[in-house]
C-alpha cells in the first residue's frame, strides 16, 4: 500500500549518506531540500557543519541546489554564503521545481539524488520524478504544524519500509 512512498534509501542525516557509491553509480546532481533536513527550521544560516558538508561535496564533483517549501527570505538567509542554485516555494511534491533545478544543472533524473526528511513532500516529489530519493531522519522534533500533521503518516510509511527491509535481509 505504502510502497510507492517508499524512499530508496534511508539513513540517520546527511553526513550518513555514502556520497562516494553515489558519484560510483553515476549520481551527478544533489537536490537538497534546508528544514529538518541541513538544518532545524528555526536556524538562518547553515551550521559550520554543513556548510562544510556542501562545499566538499562540490569539490567531489557534484553539482549541488537547493528546493525547499519554504518562501523566498527563509532561502536567501539560509543560502546568503552558500550561493547555491536555491528555489523557494518548491511546492513539493509537485515537480515543477526540481525539473527547473534539473535543467539547471543539466543534469538526467537518472544522474540525480533529491534529499529530504519528507516522505510526502520530497520523496514522493522524487519518486514522481524517477530520481534516486534518499530520506533522513528530521534534525529536530520541531516542526511547523502543517509538518507535524503529517509525520503520523510518514511514521506509518518508515515502519513499514522498515519492516520490507528486514524481511528482505537488508
Amino acid at each position: 500500500m505504502w510502497e510507492k512512498f517508499f524512499p530508496d534509501h534511508y539513513y540517520d542525516s546527511v553526513f550518513e549518506i555514502p556520497y562516494k557509491e553515489l558519484r560510483q553509480k553515476n549520481i551527478q546532481a544533489l537536490i537538497f531540500d534546508i528544514d529538518n533536513t541541513l538544518a532545524p527550521y528555526n536556524i538562518r544560516r547553515p551550521p559550520e557543519k554543513t556548510s562544510n558538508l556542501l562545499n566538499r561535496l562540490q569539490r567531489m564533483g557534484f553539482k549541488v541546489c537547493l528546493l525547499t517549501n519554504n518562501g523566498r527570505r527563509r532561502l536567501n538567509h539560509f543560502n546568503e554564503h552558500l550561493k547555491l542554485p536555491a528555489y523557494h516555494k518548491g511546492m513539493k511534491p509537485l515537480v515543477g521545481k526540481a525539473k527547473k533545478a534539473m535543467l539547471i544543472m543539466g543534469v538526467s533524473p537518472e544522474a540525480t539524488a533529491l534529499i529530504g526528511d519528507q516522505i510526502l513532500t520530497d520523496i514522493w516529489c522524487g519518486k514522481r520524478l524517477k530520481v534516486t530519493t534518499i530520506l533522513v531522519k528530521p534534525i529536530s522534533k520541531k516542526d511547523v504544524l502543517s509538518v507535524r500533521l503529517k509525520r503520523g503518516i510518514e511514521k506509518s510509511i518508515v515502519s513499514a519500509y522498515l519492516k520490507k527491509r528486514a524481511e528482505a535481509g537488508e
